[in-house]
């Protein structure tokens, strides 16, 4: 059962802090605040948290700033509750999966949600822990997929937009994009061409134009449940008890939307956490301009040997999934559909960086800047999207792993 509070103190003159919020909610609930958890992607805060009885809670709040993307406002932050009580009735064995939320709390200007601290690691850790964490990772991954895509997207079943892909997929990078121009140097977002480790590209948007014809074969055959739609690596909590089965995990954040979704876009998302966003957030971006509108872009410290291979075993494994060949069996386009939600995953993260105001501390004891990652972001998507254009319109179909190839490249 959910507590909802709504705390009635004023807003202070210039409106919320973080800081201010975060005092509201530990008066309000008589918590002892601790450490702040910094390993997220959203504007919330997020801290550990003491009752007076001792019991160890998370606490997230949210105080929007101005600019911040869809998906990074009040709105959706509020609705991840709702979202997650949907599952519960159509869903019940996937919203078994999902962290309880003892308390919600809603400010003037500022919002609150608690759950039970779990002692856990991303799905990615394993990745990042030792030679072998390939296999360990594939080894939990299938009870992800099973709970997420088979008992929760399978759930239900609804018909599919024709415009869909172009609504939501294309449609969020395009809808952010003024925002990213001006953040980035004007001269890169307004260029109709430019060079991005030494490959000739257009400016994402010109070959997102071009591509509005070819969506079609590639639309979903169905939506389905609204199971997640931010299923990035570190919104699966792995538990770290000693010999945790693959099933002990928990899932935080849904995107806060009951309407129905794809599950491709989720598997997008995890692909999109190991090929760019969670080694971008961890060792930070190095970029380089030189003449003409050319840059060269990667990661300032790869240091994660097993990300490589679970990148070109993912897809494989996905398609040699029983119950996803069964899930997708009149859906040819679904891989396809996949790469092209990744690409457009890395484009739009990009305006999503600057929404983001938490230290994001790199490898070596320095820090990213939120315009930096959007650079690093805009700049790799960009590669990307001009290399499917390009795939999609020869014979013979994508070559996944040479497309994939491109960010790979820059990890060891």
């Amino acid at each position: 059962m959910t507590d909802h509070r709504h705390v009635t103190r004023p807003r202070p003159p210039g409106g919320w802090t973080d800081e201010e919020a975060l005092a509201a909610v530990a008066d309000t609930l008589g918590l002892t605040v601790g450490q702040e958890i910094l390993d997220g992607g959203s504007p919330a805060r997020v801290h550990r948290a003491t009752t007076s009885g001792g019991e160890e809670l998370v606490v997230k709040v949210l105080v929007p700033a101005p600019g911040a993307v869809d998906g990074h406002d009040l709105v959706s932050f509020r609705q991840k509750l709702r979202q997650i009580e949907l599952l519960r009735t159509v869903a019940p064995r996937l919203a078994a999966h999902y962290l309880p939320v003892p308390h919600v709390l809603d400010g003037d200007g500022w919002a609150a949600c608690t759950t039970p601290f779990y002692a856990s690691a991303d799905l990615a850790a394993p990745l990042r822990e030792s030679p072998q964490g390939t296999r360990e990772f594939f080894r939990r991954y299938p009870a992800l997929l099973q709970a997420l895509v088979l008992d929760g997207y399978a759930a239900r079943t609804h018909p599919a937009p024709a415009a869909h892909l172009a609504d939501v997929v294309v449609g969020r990078f395009l809808r952010r994009l003024p925002l990213l121009a001006r953040a980035l140097p004007g001269e890169l977002t307004a260029a109709e061409r430019i060079t991005v480790n030494g490959v000739p590209c257009r400016a994402p948007h010109l070959v997102l134009e071009r591509l509005s014809g070819r969506l079609a074969r590639l639309a979903p055959a169905r939506l389905m449940a609204p199971a997640h739609g931010d299923a990035n690596t570190r919104n699966v909590l792995l538990s770290t008890r000693a010999g945790a089965a693959a099933e002990d995990f928990r899932l935080i954040d849904p995107r806060g939307s009951v309407e129905p979704w794809d599950p491709v876009y989720d598997l997008a998302k995890t692909l999109f956490s190991l090929t760019v966003w969670d080694p971008a957030l961890r060792t930070g971006f190095s970029v380089r301009r030189g003449p003409d509108h050319r840059y060269q872009v990667g990661f300032r410290q790869p240091v994660y040997p097993g990300y490589r291979a679970a990148i070109h075993d993912f897809l494989p494994r996905l398609a040699a999934h029983e119950g996803l060949r069964a899930l997708f069996r009149d859906d040819p386009g679904w891989w396809e559909r996949l790469l092209l939600t990744h690409d457009l995953h890395v484009l739009a993260e990009a305006p999503c960086r600057l929404s983001d105001r938490k230290p994001k501390p790199d490898l070596r004891g320095g820090n990213s800047t939120p315009a930096e990652l959007a650079l690093g972001h805009y700049l790799l998507g960009t590669l990307l999207i001009n290399d499917l254009a390009a795939r999609l319109g020869r014979p013979g179909g994508v070559d996944p792993t040479g497309h994939l190839a491109l960010v790979t490249d820059h990890l060891p």
